[in-house]
């Protein structure tokens, strides 16, 4: 086993850092903040178990199991497998995260600087440019590791160090604990980071090997150290961002939108040179995200079907361009029951993941995958169709986690199902 370098840990750890820190993470925080006012360390750390955690150790499953995204997935069968792998690249692929990245990039660092100037032009500029720095897919985690996270990382703190020394009002009441937590799942939920840690595990493991790395534990040992790195970035600048919102909880009373919120924010922290950095913020954490995603779902489907790398991101980035002119709610909306029904399943996965010694059947991880799966279809049509009765029947569903325990109960039933044969 080669010595790891300290300088590819930082690499790696930064741009874990860069690639997670995208459009959601950025307008999430400070909202969950403001609406949660007094309560807003335990909305907090709702979101981070979500977002970081879980995006944290779905990395260190899927290094560990020797096999990439598909080491998880692949217990489900080959082919739910790929189906599983291919919805969820898709979703945080062109049909919602990366065109949300250029939406937001639009509305929140565009707009406030330069007025409303046509967005069907701005963000075929932005896509343009995802494009170019995701055609070398070699050089794309060193690009954003070395040059564009700690810039951006830089940027952040500053807004940050400004709004913990002069904050902007008082911290208002505590809000209802309950629905505390649920925002801050759904938050957590809502900016896609542990789906995308199946797919920029492709990236990263690639370029790990790139430099020489080529033995499975180092694979691990590497990606533990980056991703601490990462988590500790991540938890300062979340944690700063969400303390901001919360000083806003008193003095802001009208319903804003996350992206509006934010703005608002750095308007009254830093005035029109903040308005200025925010649009820098935005642009290198949105478009370093885009290319991660752009990079690492092509990397996929070129493996699958064949086709060439550069065709699929020319197709992702065209895709990716259109969805991005609905605006950023519209694509939030969008998104909001297709996490419902993926996540759950992709956070069964994770868990078994690091179970693995002693879950081996391939059946239980089925069982208990079709019991979150069952669980979430359920609580969709409950919330279509505006019934109750499955969000009672099903504990936790009020705080988000209502497929858990059928995941349970479908575990144990695969689990004597496996003894009996």
């Amino acid at each position: 086993m080669n010595k790891i370098k300290t300088a590819d840990s930082l690499t790696i750890g930064f741009a874990l850092f860069a690639m997670f820190f995208g459009a959601g993470n950025l307008i999430f925080p400070p909202f969950l903040g403001w609406e949660s006012g007094g309560s807003w360390l335990i909305g907090f750390l709702c979101f981070i178990f979500i977002d970081i955690g879980m995006s944290l150790f779905a990395m260190i499953a899927i290094a560990g199991s020797g096999e990439g995204a598909e080491g998880l997935t692949g217990k489900l069968g080959n082919k739910i497998s790929t189906v599983v792998l291919a919805l969820n690249c898709l979703c945080i692929g062109p049909f919602v995260a990366v065109p949300r990245t250029a939406a937001i990039t639009y509305e929140v660092g565009v707009v406030p600087n330069l007025g409303a100037i046509n967005s069907w032009l701005f963000t075929g500029i932005f896509f343009a440019v995802a494009f170019l720095l995701s055609a070398k897919q070699s050089k794309v985690v060193d690009l954003v590791g070395k040059f564009m996270a700690p810039v951006m990382f830089v940027a952040l703190l500053v807004m940050i160090g400004k709004g913990i020394v002069t904050p902007l009002g008082e911290i208002g009441p505590s809000a209802q604990t309950g629905s505390v937590v649920r925002n801050g799942l759904l938050s957590g939920y809502q900016t896609m980071d542990m789906m995308a840690a199946y797919i920029f595990s492709v990236a990263i493991l690639m370029t790990i090997r790139q430099k020489g790395y080529s033995q499975q534990k180092e694979h691990s040992a590497l990606i533990l150290r980056g991703g601490l790195i990462a988590t500790v970035l991540l938890v300062v600048v979340y944690g700063g961002l969400a303390y901001i919102g919360a000083t806003m909880s008193v003095s802001v009373k009208e319903q804003l939108s996350q992206a509006q919120l934010l703005i608002l924010l750095t308007e009254q922290l830093l005035g029109k040179p903040g308005m200025l950095l925010l649009g820098v913020i935005v642009a290198f954490a949105c478009l370093t995200t885009a290319v991660g995603l752009l990079t690492s779902i092509a990397s996929f489907f070129a493996e699958k079907t064949g086709v060439k790398y550069e065709v699929l991101v020319a197709v992702f980035t065209l895709v990716s361009w259109v969805i991005s002119n609905f605006g950023t709610s519209t694509i939030i909306s969008m998104a909001a029951p297709v996490l419902d029904l993926i996540y759950p399943v992709l956070i069964v996965l994770v868990v078994f993941g690091f179970l693995g010694r002693w879950i081996r059947s391939e059946t239980t991880y089925r069982f208990a995958a079709f019991g979150a799966f069952a669980a979430s279809v359920l609580l969709q049509i409950g919330n279509i169709f505006d019934i109750d009765i499955f969000a009672n029947l099903l504990p936790l569903s009020g705080l988000g986690f209502g497929w858990i325990i059928p995941a349970g109960i479908f575990t144990v039933l695969g689990v004597l199902k496996t003894k009996k044969i």
